[in-house]
């Protein structure tokens, strides 16, 4: 596991609101798709959405306690872990952007969950890795920009809160630009036309986006094309909390469960060995985590790497438990399918295991 860091004296609070708040939530979190905005800002006081940034004192290497506080929340709920991961991601963004204007005026407030948001960077992401073309187009104007578009799937959202996405200029579309947008702005709506199999309660949205405006103070950065590569291992590596609460919790699930230890005591994959592989891709984690500002596609590919042995372990420990629990474990309602239907989110989410696959491929 990650070694404790400063804030460790804040890791009882987290473990409190966890144990007490969120387990005996989660199962409505999955079966109700209730959004858990009083868990998320109650994280956030406690420090969970902070670790990772420069005003703290630990910067980039921040990223593995914040990984390890999205793991613990894990172990618990993936949806309420995934939402976290939106949060700190959008920290993320805020705490390196080009523009001191957006940093002073939210990061504080996002930092310690006064002010929730998601991150709108699944298309870009897949722009620059040639999947996709760019969703969002913009013109400039007096004072800042007017977007439209629309971006399929934008998670830990309500109106108020933040979001970042790019979009490139109509006259000049080599040039494109990240910003913030804020659910609710004139011309910023949210629209919920899908269900998903898991992680209903997370906020998710399609976002429509008819001509907002969009004020020189909201960008983060005038050139994405260069900031993208200094986020982005951020991005990914910050995702490998949610695998390893995965693993974490279906392990301990496997322990719990007396009847399966003795007639799963011959599977190939037990809690044990799933617990040994999450430890070892801690450790690869945290190497890369000290790196993690450095640009070159070399090391991101290796970061690429770690991140789809997150996504393999998540589903193969959710797997074993699975056939460990039998029968009792295909009921609805079950925890084993319940974290099996997470564990095939984390191989989906940008970047999804066949983008991961795609991008090495290219080499």
């Amino acid at each position: 596991m990650f070694e404790a860091t400063a804030v460790a004296n804040r890791s009882v609070t987290l473990s409190s609101i966890i144990a007490g708040e969120l387990r005996p939530l989660a199962r409505r979190i999955d079966a109700e798709g209730i959004y858990p905005t009083d868990i998320l800002r109650r994280l956030g006081e406690a420090g969970g959405f902070a670790h990772h940034t420069q005003s703290h004192g630990t910067g980039p290497a921040g990223v593995a306690t914040a990984i390890e506080a999205m793991a613990d929340i894990g172990t618990a709920c993936l949806s309420t872990a995934f939402c976290t991961w939106c949060q700190d991601a959008l920290v993320w963004y805020l705490d390196r952007s080009d523009n001191p204007a957006p940093r002073a005026r939210y990061l504080a407030a996002a930092a310690s969950g006064r002010r929730l948001g998601g991150t709108g960077l699944s298309n870009p992401m897949k722009f620059f890795s040639g999947i996709e073309p760019l969703a969002l187009k913009g013109v400039r104007v007096a004072g800042g920009y007017r977007v439209t578009g629309r971006l399929p799937f934008v998670s830990n959202l309500d109106d108020d809160h933040l979001f970042a996405s790019i979009f490139a200029l109509e006259d000049v579309p080599e040039r494109r630009i990240m910003t913030l947008f804020r659910a609710g702005d004139d011309g910023v709506r949210l629209a919920r036309n899908a269900h998903f199999i898991a992680l209903e309660g997370t906020g998710t949205y399609s976002v429509l986006i008819r001509d907002a405006f969009v004020p020189d103070d909201y960008v983060l950065s005038e050139d994405a094309s260069r900031f993208v590569p200094r986020i982005r291992k951020g991005f990914v590596l910050l995702q490998a909390g949610m695998g390893f609460g995965i693993a974490r919790g279906v392990a301990a699930l496997m322990r719990s469960d007396a009847l399966g230890r003795r007639q799963a005591a011959h599977l190939p994959l037990g809690p044990d060995a799933i617990e040994e592989r999450a430890a070892d891709l801690e450790e690869r984690v945290k190497q890369h985590v000290r790196s993690i500002e450095e640009p070159d596609r070399a090391s991101f590919l290796e970061v690429l790497r770690a991140r789809l042995e997150v996504s393999w372990l998540a589903l193969e420990a959710a797997q074993a438990a699975m056939i460990a629990f039998g029968a009792r474990g295909y009921l609805i309602g079950s925890e084993p399918a319940r974290r099996l239907r997470e564990a095939q989110f984390v191989a989906i989410v940008t970047p999804s295991v066949k983008h991961i696959l795609t991008e090495l491929a290219k080499g």
